[in-house]
């Protein structure tokens, strides 16, 4: 009599690999548009990219081309800063300081709308229980959670807006506390380019001094209420 001959895998079974949702698909594109124009920013340069600006400024349209590369930039990760201070040097405070506030408000409600659509499934199905974490802990006061985190300048603005769309931040308050945020820095930035060709005058010395006392003061307190988090979200462990 034949003993019974245990079947093999057929070699289709050994070839099958799990497949990548279309989330995860969606997500890994927009990471690697972002890290590309990333790249694409390091290779031209700020100069290159303040000088960009200054060319659209000076084009038939002016501040509407100005803001319109502005947003654009945003939403591929060009650093804001570029921006809010051309648009100091370029136009003067009164006029700057709007072109760049705005310009930097629109790009991060787009930035995250684009985050929010296209990459929120698939970071939750990444990461799953880390980012319910992270939600708990924003969630606790997201208005006050975002105007915190946008306040100091060691997170990255591009870098937020992306971030906070793949959490439940609701979106009214995420623009709320964005649109605060933004604000002290962009009019410190712009008057301080605006009078930068007067580095000797008081108000250069005064608005230079402020921005950053703002940036040392808003670290401080960004510090401080991050570590009151974590102890409030890290219970202490028995030794």
């Amino acid at each position: 009599m034949y003993r019974n001959i245990p079947s093999f895998p057929t070699e289709s079974r050994f070839l099958s690999k799990p497949k990548l949702s279309l989330a995860v698909v969606r997500l890994i594109v927009l990471a690697v548009v972002l890290i590309g124009a990333t790249i694409t920013v390091a290779v031209v340069g700020t100069d290159g990219v303040a000088q960009f600006l200054e060319d659209s400024a000076d084009s038939r349209l002016g501040i509407l081309a100005f803001m319109g590369i502005y947003i654009l930039g945003v939403v591929l990760m060009v650093p804001g800063t570029i921006g809010t201070l051309t648009a100091g040097a370029v136009f003067g405070f009164t006029v700057g300081f709007p072109v760049a506030f705005v310009s930097a408000f629109i790009g991060a409600m787009i930035s995250f709308g684009i985050s929010r659509a296209v990459g929120k499934e698939g970071m939750t199905q990444l990461l799953g229980e880390r980012l319910r974490g992270i939600d708990e802990w924003l969630m606790d006061n997201d208005f006050v959670s975002i105007l915190i985190l946008r306040l100091m300048p060691i997170v990255p603005f591009n870098g937020l807006n992306y971030a906070a769309g793949v959490t439940s931040v609701r979106f009214s308050r995420y623009a709320a506390a964005s649109a605060l945020g933004i604000a002290p820095g962009s009019a410190l930035a712009t008057g301080t380019a605006a009078m930068a060709s007067e580095p000797s005058s008081a108000l250069f010395i005064a608005l230079a001094g402020a921005l950053i006392a703002v940036t040392v003061i808003s670290t401080l307190v960004a510090r401080r209420w991050t570590k009151n988090r974590r102890a409030t979200f890290d219970p202490p462990t028995s030794p």
